[in-house]
Parts: C-alpha cells; structure tokens; sequence
C-alpha cells in the first residue's frame, strides 16, 4: 500500500495489520476551550469503534490524562518549549513510535508543526486539525489531509486535502435551568448570556461598553487573566447592576436554557461549543461576523467586530421583538440538531481517516 503526502512525501511501508485501524492523537496545548474539548471527545467517541478495529492513543500534557476513557492509551509529554526544539522534537518522535500507529492525528498549529517536521522518519498516514483560522498555517502542508472546523478557518491554507468537520456535541438529557438567583431575578425577555474565557480575543470589554445601552441583564461565564479589567470597567460605567462576571461553570446548559439570547463577541472564533449548546437548546445567539457564525446564523444576527454599537444595536434588536427574531434561527436550529452532534463529527473524521487507507 502507498499514499503521498500533500508534500509529495511517500508513505511507503504504512500497512493495518488484521484491519486495525491504531489512531494516535496529539494535542500541544495547555488550555480549557474549544480545542481540548474537541480532543477529549473525539478520542473517547472514536473508541465506541473498539470492535471494529479502532484503536486510540492520546500524547498530551500529563494534566489531561484523567480525562480520556481507560481503553485510550494516553501517553503523558510536556509541549512547554519551543516547538523546534531538538531534542523535544526527538523525544515526542519517540513516543509517538512506541504507539505503533498507523495514523497521527494532530490538533492545532504546535502540534502540527512538530509532528509536519516528523512525518518523514515516522512514515505513517497524516491528518492534522485547523481549530480556527490562522496567519501562518504553513505547518498544515505536509499533512494528507487537513480538517478545518469552518470554513473560513482555510481562506490562508492551499491544500488539496481540506475537509470541512463542524464540531458536535451529544445532546444532553438533563434539562435543568439556573434559578432566577441566578439572573439576579431578571425577568424573562431580558436575560442575555455570553460564554467564554475571560481574555482578550473573547472581546468582553467591548461587549460591557456596549451594554451601556442596552436595558437587559448579561451574564458572563468564564474565568480568567482579564476578570479585574473588566470588573474595572463594568463597575466604571456603572453596570454593576446589569452585568455579572459569574465566573468558570462545569455545566453551561442550565443558564443556556434559562437565557433568552446568547451573545458571542469574539475577534475571532472557530467553531465554539457554546454556539452549538445554544442552538441545540432554541436559543437564538447574536455574534460577530467570525469563525463558523456566517455558515450557521442568519445574516441579521451578525455584527462587525470591534463595533460596540453595531453590537448594542444587534442585541436590541433581538430583544425587541424576540419571537420574530427566533423565528429567523429556524434552519439553524435543525442544521444544530441534525448535524452538529457528536455522532456526525465522529462519522465524518472516521470517514476522512478511512480515505487514507
């Protein structure tokens, strides 16, 4: 058997012995978004293929391993230094060798460069993530094929192999809501809620100088480096009435399905789960014109980034006449539950591995 990379670099002697199909994943990054999500339930849902012939190893940060199911083989590695680094380099050749697989499967731009910069010792089948769109995706060549979880996420990368995989959530059977507590007894109609880490690229701060003009209630989950800026601000112009830093949360889904909007004011995205979680529940999102929002919403609930009024005057918008404006999110709440789910994510990277063999 033998496949080219997008390099033109052979494969020659890459074979699945007794139709083993032995996946190894790697994911460089330290976070708590999109990305980890994304690899934490792909390598979990790839094993409901155990019997037939799938296997699953995960090299990740040793913080994660208590997160992937017991039948995944997770190798710890430390991706703290820099991406050509050496002897880093060399170690996770190392590991990735005792895997024994017979297809890598990187996840974001470091993994990508380092295990691009492996592929011709390692003379396995390649496929390699794009989570968002970036500047330089040069590292994504090498790879046979790419997949992007939008489409924009592509507009810098000519490859021939790109594939287009929204990510996908399982629905959830627990149909809690948050108490009014919560909404600091907001009435409904006027509860907005946004989701998300508290650092720059969410664009939170342009979202509270916003809501100076907004008469609703926001709720902000997520933590991070930028909570006492944004307490600053929201305390600044006077908002501490109105809006809440009601910091990181386990479980979204019940302020989700208490809200009557979500908001996403990012500078740029790729294909958040919250989007998804939202639209799964009915609930109609107002966002900046980023990532995968253009493919899945209505054109009136986009804004431009870094435009605080065209922000507030989207929100007010919504808010004004909220059953008219769900009324437009028809087709993206069926798209949300018949194609954004785990399952399809699942079916289609299966299917991408699957052309390579």
């Amino acid at each position: 058997m033998q496949s080219e990379h997008a390099s033109g670099q052979s494969t020659r002697g890459v074979l699945r012995i007794d139709n083993t199909l032995k996946i190894t994943i790697i994911m460089a990054g330290y976070g708590e978004g999109g990305l980890e999500k994304h690899v934490v339930e792909l390598a979990n849902g790839l094993m409901r293929h155990k019997k037939e012939g799938v296997q699953v190893c995960v090299i990740a940060d040793p913080m994660y391993g208590v997160r992937f199911a017991q039948d995944i083989t997770f190798m710890p590695f430390v991706f703290s230094g820099s991406r050509r680094n050496p002897i880093a380099l060399f170690q996770l050749w190392r590991t990735i060798r005792q895997t024994r697989p017979n297809l890598v499967h990187a996840h974001g731009n470091k993994a990508a460069s380092m295990i691009g910069s492996l592929l011709p010792l390692l003379k396995v089948h390649s496929v390699a993530t794009l989570h968002s769109r970036k500047k330089n995706v040069r590292m994504f060549r090498a790879f046979e094929r790419v997949i992007a979880v939008s489409k924009v996420s592509t507009l810098n990368l000519e490859h021939p192999g790109i594939r287009i995989v929204y990510n996908g959530i399982a629905p959830s059977d627990d149909h809690s809501q948050a108490s009014d507590g919560a909404w600091h007894n907001a009435p409904r109609g006027k509860r907005v809620i946004a989701v998300g880490r508290l650092v720059p690229v969410k664009g939170f701060d342009i979202l509270i100088e916003a809501w100076s003009k907004i008469d609703a209630y926001l709720l902000i989950l997520g933590e991070g480096f930028e909570r006492p800026r944004l307490e600053s601000l929201i305390a600044d112009r006077g908002l501490t009435d109105r809006v809440r830093l009601a910091g990181h949360q386990h479980d979204v889904l019940p302020y989700v399905r208490s809200a009557d909007l979500m908001v996403i004011s990012s500078r740029y995205e790729g294909c958040p789960y919250v989007l998804i979680e939202a639209l799964q529940q009915n609930l109609p999102v107002a966002s900046t014109r980023v990532g995968v929002m253009p493919e899945l919403l209505p054109a009136q609930a986009l804004y431009d980034v870094e435009d605080p009024s065209a922000l507030a005057s989207t929100i007010q918008y919504a808010l004004t006449d909220l059953d008219a404006f769900k009324t437009t999110f028809e087709a993206a709440f069926t798209h949300a539950s018949t194609q954004l789910t785990l399952d399809n994510m699942l079916e289609r990277t299966l299917s991408i591995y699957k052309e390579l063999f």
